[in-house]
């Protein structure tokens, strides 16, 4: 959709956009509130990463969240990044348990 091809420019200083990670973030989540997973893994990355020349402040339980929404959309990747959370404790306590119960139950296709 519109807001994650321009959130996606944004990111990466393409297309006639200056980078601007705050917009980028701001867009990617607006999308993802839209039902974009692929938005919301763009948000949860740049959230459980941060930084970005000291512009996007760390916040892991937001990404644990955002990922929660993707995978809920079906994403695979989604999936994916809620195992390493709960595997790594990042954004919610750590529970090898759930994460191994999700990727036996939500991956065991891949």
């Amino acid at each position: 959709d519109a807001l994650y091809l321009r959130a996606h420019c944004l990111y990466h200083g393409e297309d006639g956009y200056e980078q601007d990670y705050a917009a980028a973030l701001d867009n990617f989540v607006q999308s993802a509130e839209a039902g974009n997973a692929d938005a919301a893994i763009s948000a949860g990355a740049m959230l459980h990463r941060g930084g970005l020349g000291g512009v996007i402040q760390r916040d892991r339980r937001r990404a644990f969240e955002l990922y929660q929404e993707a995978a809920e959309l079906g994403n695979v990747e989604g999936w994916r990044n809620l195992v390493a959370c709960y595997a790594l404790g990042e954004g919610v306590p750590k529970c090898e348990r759930t994460a191994r119960y999700i990727a036996d139950t939500m991956l065991k296709s891949e």
